[in-house]
């Protein structure tokens, strides 16, 4: 066998050819350069050499192992059992054996046990193939610890031996792991957070990802890889997408507290309000550059609806205590004022400070002789909880003026869950003046009792707690037919007709007597002989023999209803009278226009077929006097229909119904010559009453079409108008005779006529006028002799 000799050039070449394999990786160069070697070898050991060839070889070769021995990754040779035949020096740094150890060993003792079972055997000896793809094994470490190695393998079938290299790859498992755990932490953390979150990437705002909770607020499941404009549409409307594009393009972060959110959470186009505490933060790459946002969310639509639902509470509990007409105001525990009304400033004679003052400092203590030590001295949780307290009893409130006021105090206490009291409303009751009545009435109590009896109308006084009769006057006796004695065995209800009774007692019950009976009104009254006649009463509270007692008055209104009910009959009549006589007008001109019909008839008749002159001028006067009859009638009959009918509201098209009131004006004699410039703007549908309508534009421009200027040129008239969701405005304006200004509130009189001016009725624009204001709308006028005239008119829009 011979032995192929290598020159020293060619072993340069495998030099270098190992190291391009280490830096490209090419399994294949390191291969056929450990090739080389060998034979070189061979070559040395069978044939002399000279020796300064041998020698530098010799170099070459320990040039090639160094190369070998200072690569990062494990290089090895494997023969085809699978022993190792030579392994570079880094198996000591990755595996922490010596490669003496190594040599001969099988690798397959070297791998983790779960790796031994794989297909390992096949994949290292590379029989299969010129070289392998890259795979992965395990290795056991000197020390017992797991070592990730990354293969390429390569066969060499001339000398049956596998050349490897392997990279460490543990640091690089490591930090896979870790990151798929800080990945899944982060995953649990996203999913179990007990905010919404979500995740959207690109400009578009795709989402990535959406926990269950964000998934429930916007009531949506299928989102991951759709954009927000995709899955929340109506968004748009409420400025989320401007505000997710500024915070992707500028990075700046969006927050807001309570902000209103409107969500179609069922698909259905019904938008549900949330209350949302939500933030936008940009989303960085690794090399900083925004990529996507984060969304962070709490819905707070519980906690602000139940704290709108408490301020509206609160509210509406502060007006009370303003709106009550008596003085209120409330504390908390300790006595401290929290809220006050005016009706309290001005029993108190001063503002108290909120929080600072206490809820009795105004009171005079001194004045209460039986109580020295009054209770205001405690702290108002304290006193109201005592059992001696009762402040019930009457105080006396100073005044900073030194004036003094009686007052009877009546405090509610408010108490918590557990029955503590957290406050209280106190209601301050002035009875000033009622203790001056009472004083002014025990002064003159001879007095007092020669008026009672001797009043021309019968008074009575009752008790507030039994409703029985405590003292009667003479008038009393005298008018229902008692004796004083049967008076005071009877309480206030056995005057009442047992009818107009037992209506009461079954509508209330006699505790509400103090209320709704025996105040001022009118009753029915019962005297003893059994006749019935109708009172008006009127009541005051008193203090009687030191009770709250009432003092009535009953005044008999017989005569008074007796004329109330025949002022009704004549009301009823005079309605019935007025609506037959609007009922005959009608029916006369109506019957009266049709045999006016006839006669125009009969006059275009003699005008067409007559040859004399004379005959023709006469036949047109009579139609003319004819027309103005007719104008009349018609006028009249406007003012029936305007008075008798209710309104018919329907949709108005102002265009159509301007053109068809001109067009039909237009073939009269004084229209000739009229230039009609008609611009009129509808934004909205407009609703009136068509037969007033047309009434109101008919008598209008026909009047503007009458007075105009004769036999000159230019006249014309202009409507103008615009009709918006509530009002129509409109204006129609003539350069005619015009009206002078003495005149332009008494043209809406009925029958009005201007002296010297062309015939009319004198009911036109009174029927304009009284049309109108049942439109609910207004007419103004602005003219001037000679000028023209124009007519400004508003009506509302009568939308159903």
């Amino acid at each position: 066998m011979k032995t192929k000799i290598v020159p020293f050039e060619e072993k340069i070449a495998d030099s270098a050819a190992i190291q391009q394999g280490l830096k490209t990786g090419s399994i294949n160069a390191m291969a056929e350069g450990f090739r080389f070697g060998k034979e070189y070898e061979a070559g040395r050991q069978a044939k002399e050499i000279p020796q300064n060839t041998a020698h530098a070889s010799q170099e070459s070769l320990e040039d090639l192992r160094e190369i070998l021995d200072f690569s990062m990754d494990l290089i090895c040779a494997c023969d085809e059992e699978g022993k190792l035949v030579w392994v570079n020096k880094a198996c000591e740094r990755i595996l922490g054996y010596r490669r003496e150890a190594l040599i001969g060993k099988k690798y397959i003792d070297l791998l983790f046990h779960e790796d031994k079972e794989s297909s390992t055997q096949e994949d290292f000896s590379g029989k299969n193939g010129a070289q392998l793809p890259i795979f992965e094994k395990r290795f056991l470490h000197s020390n017992g610890t797991i070592v990730y190695l990354q293969w390429s393998a390569v066969w060499d079938g001339k000398k049956n031996r596998s050349y490897f290299i392997g990279r460490d790859t543990t640091s690089e498992k490591k930090i896979e792991k870790a990151y798929k755990i800080e990945r899944q932490r982060f995953y649990n953390l996203f999913s179990q957070a007990p905010s919404c979150m979500g995740i959207l990437k690109g400009p578009d705002h795709i989402f990535e990802l959406g926990n269950e909770l964000y998934l429930q607020l916007i009531g949506k499941k299928d989102i991951i890889g759709k954009t927000v404009k995709e899955v929340l549409p109506e968004l748009e409307s409420q400025g989320i997408f401007e505000i997710l594009d500024t915070v992707y393009k500028t990075g700046e972060t969006f927050s807001a507290n309570e902000m209103l959110i409107k969500l179609d959470r069922d698909g259905n186009g019904k938008l549900t309000e949330a209350y949302l505490n939500f933030i936008y933060q940009a989303n960085r790459d690794i090399n900083n550059n925004i990529d996507g946002i984060l969304v962070f969310a709490n819905d707070v639509t519980e906690q602000v609806v139940s704290r709108k639902k408490i301020e509206e509470r609160e509210k509406m509990y502060r007006d009370l205590i303003h709106k009550l007409p008596v003085a209120t105001y409330s504390c908390d525990r300790d006595g401290r004022i929290t809220i006050y009304n005016k009706a309290a400033v001005a029993l108190w004679g001063k503002e108290p400070q909120i929080g600072k003052d206490m809820w009795s400092d105004s009171w005079n203590m001194n004045a209460a002789k039986k109580n020295p030590e009054p209770q205001s001295l405690c702290s108002l949780a304290s006193a109201l909880t005592e059992e001696e307290a009762n402040f019930r009893k009457e105080i006396i409130i100073q005044r900073p003026t030194g004036e003094k006021r009686n007052v009877l105090p009546y405090p509610v206490p408010f108490r918590n869950a557990k029955g503590q009291i957290t406050g209280a409303v106190i209601v301050l009751v002035d009875i000033t003046e009622m203790k001056l009545t009472q004083k002014q009435l025990k002064k003159s109590e001879k007095k007092y009792r020669y008026l009672f009896d001797n009043n021309p109308m019968p008074m009575w006084i009752i008790d507030l707690v039994t409703f029985k009769f405590l003292d009667v006057n003479k008038m009393a006796v005298a008018h229902y037919g008692y004796s004083r004695e049967e008076f005071l065995s009877m309480t206030a209800l056995d005057i009442r007709p047992n009818n107009d009774k037992k209506n009461f007692l079954k509508s209330s019950d006699t505790s509400e007597i103090n209320q709704s009976n025996y105040n001022r009104g009118k009753w029915n009254h019962l005297r003893k002989d059994g006749s019935v006649f109708p009172v008006e009463i009127i009541a005051h509270d008193i203090m009687y023999e030191g009770s709250r007692a009432r003092l009535i008055l009953s005044n008999d209104i017989t005569d008074r209803t007796k004329a109330e009910i025949n002022l009704e009959k004549r009301n009823k009549e005079l309605l019935k009278t007025n609506a037959e006589l609007d009922k005959f007008v009608y029916s006369v001109s109506h019957d009266l226009r049709s045999p006016l019909t006839s006669v125009l008839g009969l006059l275009s008749f003699i005008e067409t077929e007559s040859k004399e002159a004379d005959t023709v001028i006469h036949a047109e006067m009579i139609r003319s006097s004819i027309n103005r009859l007719d104008d009349f009638i018609k006028n009249i009959l406007s003012y029936s229909r305007n008075k008798r009918t209710g309104l018919r509201l329907e949709k108005i098209s102002l265009q159509e119904s301007l053109l068809e009131v001109v067009n039909s004006l237009q073939s009269t004699r004084d229209a000739k010559g009229i230039q009609y410039d008609i611009k009129v703007t509808q934004q909205r549908s407009f609703y009136t009453d068509r037969l007033r309508f047309n009434t109101i534009l008919e008598n209008l421009i026909s009047n503007a079409i009458k007075y105009q200027k004769k036999e000159e040129s230019g006249r014309y008239i202009k409507i103008a108008g615009h009709a918006d969701n509530e009002t129509l405005h409109l204006t129609i304006a003539d350069n005619g005779i015009g009206i002078a200004p003495a005149y332009h509130q008494k043209i809406y009189d009925m029958f009005f006529r201007l002296s010297g001016k062309k015939e009319g009725s004198g009911i036109g624009l009174y029927i304009v006028k009284d049309a109108i204001e049942i439109l609910q709308g207004s007419i103004n006028i602005a003219s001037e002799e000679g000028i023209g005239t124009t007519f400004t008119i508003t009506l509302k829009n009568l939308k159903p």
